[in-house]
């Protein structure tokens, strides 16, 4: 005999509501590369330091540093590619910009080489871009690098890293 309130495929179960039950996931966003980080608020271009593309901070590479390898700061798929920036969306629907340098999209792809393509999956520290400072340093470039949780937009981010030095595939900020 079937218990009143069970329905016809067994007892309803109930719990918590399904939003209430979620708990937010953290993404938590790695140094591409070996590097010094700054506040955002102090990149040299206007639109990536007054926060307009997005929340983030900004790496710069060593100083001694002539050639790097650009790692996948997360999980996920390459879903915008370009000589001098990346996006790699993550897992979590949230969107992390690389952009190499400040008007380095003016060297037309010089001294940048990707490795990897549009729709590739990949895992935080893959490498993505290897890119060559000497053409950014010789045309008096900034080698400064904005990264960025572009989307969704609003997205809050918490800086981990403290001012200074960060080796390769440190946690820099969660988004």
């Amino acid at each position: 005999r079937w218990r009143r309130g069970a329905g016809r495929h067994g007892p309803r179960l109930r719990g918590p509501r399904r939003l209430d039950a979620r708990q937010p996931v953290t993404l938590v966003v790695r140094a591409p590369f070996t590097a010094h980080v700054t506040p955002l608020s102090e990149v040299p271009d206007p639109v990536f330091a007054s926060g307009v593309v997005g929340d983030g901070c900004a790496l710069l590479p060593l100083v001694a540093t002539e050639c790097l390898t650009v790692h996948a700061p997360v999980n996920g798929v390459v879903t915008k590619l370009k000589p001098h920036a990346a996006i790699v969306t993550s897992t979590s629907g949230v969107s992390i910009l690389i952009h190499l340098g400040i008007d380095t999209v003016s060297l037309h792809g010089l001294g940048f080489a990707a490795l990897v393509q549009e729709g590739d999956v990949v895992a935080a520290g893959d490498p993505l871009i290897h890119w060559d400072l000497t053409p950014v340093r010789d045309a008096g470039l900034s080698p400064c690098v904005p990264l960025i949780a572009v989307s969704p937009p609003g997205t809050a981010v918490s800086l981990e890293a403290p001012p200074g030095q960060v080796p390769v595939l440190s946690p820099l900020f969660t988004a």
